[in-house]
């Protein structure tokens, strides 16, 4: 009974860490893959993974003076 309320809860956790791995380079799949096997450690792999839509800024300046 224990087991099966602790794999529900993993699967559940490794869900919510795929809906945020799918809108990072990391990707749903992966997320909730590297969760629910990794744990704590596939919690922090998916939040440090960078983000799709995250906005390149280029150097405008002339010459290098700011």
């Amino acid at each position: 009974m224990e087991a099966g309320f602790f794999l529900i809860i993993r699967i559940i956790a490794s869900a919510i860490f795929a809906n945020i791995g799918s809108k990072r380079d990391i990707g749903g799949l992966w997320a909730f893959i590297l969760c629910f096997l990794l744990g704590f450690i596939g919690w922090i792999i998916v939040l440090c993974s960078k983000k799709k839509d995250t906005p390149t800024f280029t150097d405008m300046t002339k010459g290098g003076i700011a």
